[in-house]
């Protein structure tokens, strides 16, 4: 597929975006592309490099579409009055508190993770400056100390690429369910239109 060619059913899928939305898009995957073929890729590996059409499109329209829209679709309601109902009712403010707590949760078990491993750095590099002052004093205790304190060094260092690794993977997860909960409301929207 050519690159007009895909940028043009990209455009085609999106077209119930207003089209800032979709320019943002169609001017993204065409720098993607045209940085691929840079890279040497010829125009059609670019292309076929990205995947289907209508996932892309799908993607972009869960990315774009507020959470609002699709929890109250059209309506002759003013925004206003559209929040003051959302936010009143018992179910939305049950389903915010979940999601506030799961991205709660997500966020201080990486925050936890990283405080961990500043632990281990900070408890090794204390431990061998303690142990070169103190040197003199308690040998055997201070070569203890300067080793245990290179250990945490190197537990620190060590862990630092699986532990940055396990919140990108985490990130990744709480952005999947956002997406999965969009994609719940977004298939009420399009049975909502559909019977009106």
């Amino acid at each position: 597929m050519t690159k007009s060619k895909f940028l043009s059913e990209l455009a085609e899928k999106l077209k119930n975006l207003p089209q800032s939305e979709i320019s943002k898009s169609i001017d993204f995957y065409s720098e993607i592309i045209d940085d691929r073929m840079e890279e040497g890729m010829s125009e059609e590996e670019a292309v076929n490099g990205l995947g289907n059409v209508e996932d892309i499109a799908r993607e972009v329209m869960l990315d774009s579409t507020s959470l609002l829209k699709l929890i109250v679709p059209n309506s002759s309601l003013s925004k206003s009055d559209i929040a003051l109902l959302v936010f009143a009712s018992p179910l939305f403010i049950i389903m915010f508190a979940l999601i506030f707590t799961f991205y709660a949760i997500v966020w201080l078990l990486i925050i936890t993770l990283f405080l961990i491993e500043l632990a281990f750095l900070l408890t090794g590099i204390t431990g061998v400056v303690a142990s070169i002052i103190n040197f003199g004093d308690n040998i055997p205790f201070s070569l203890l100390m300067f080793f245990g304190g290179l250990i945490c060094v190197g537990i620190g260092i060590f862990t630092f690429s699986p532990i940055k690794l396990i919140s990108k993977k985490i990130i990744g997860l709480t952005i999947r369910v956002m997406r999965k909960i969009k994609s719940i409301f977004r298939k009420r929207y399009y049975h909502y239109e559909e019977d009106i």
